[in-house]
């Protein structure tokens, strides 16, 4: 048997551990959501923020999503492209362009729900056969680094070493 280099190599490997993990995770989500409706699954999100909270613009939504504003605006151009989102001029402040999606974009989120039942159920039967507690953990882990970033950290723990003897 093949031995796991990046189980092996523990903490150091975790960011690329976790890359693995979405990975293995993501990709037959997203081969089901481009098989069944030509939905591309890094849509996923804002998608389904305009469909539950209605139009906004870039920023609110890159802010509601904890997702980078480049980020954000690549989704947007690539869901325009597709036909599923428009950009239309804010009435009350004419420099602001919000995200509406188009009635094709509503016709996919509709099919999509239905899918991401299915996904939904999968996640939680893996979550109960392999980590009960991960959302929590997950959820702990995103409110650590809300309270001082993985960047702040490693500053830290460089500093606490040109401190040591």
């Amino acid at each position: 048997m093949q031995s796991d280099y990046l189980r092996a190599s523990g903490i150091t490997t975790l960011g690329s551990r976790v890359r693995r993990l979405f990975e293995r995770l993501n990709g037959s989500v997203s081969d089901l959501y481009r098989k069944e409706l030509g939905f591309e699954q890094r849509w996923f999100a804002l998608a389904m923020l305009l469909f539950d909270r209605g139009p906004m613009n870039s920023r609110q939504a890159s802010t509601m999503l904890g997702q980078s504003h480049v980020a954000i605006v690549q989704v947007v151009s690539a869901m325009a492209k597709a036909g599923l989102l428009e950009r239309r001029q804010d009435p009350e402040d004419g420099r602001i362009r919000m995200l509406h999606l188009t009635g094709e974009g509503r016709a996919i989120m509709e099919r999509v729900r239905g899918i991401s039942a299915q996904v939904d159920r999968a996640a939680a039967a893996l979550l109960d056969e392999a980590a009960p507690g991960f959302l929590e953990q997950l959820d702990a882990l995103d409110d650590a680094l809300d309270r001082s970033s993985f960047a702040e950290r490693i500053v830290r723990t460089t500093m606490g070493k040109r401190n040591e003897p």
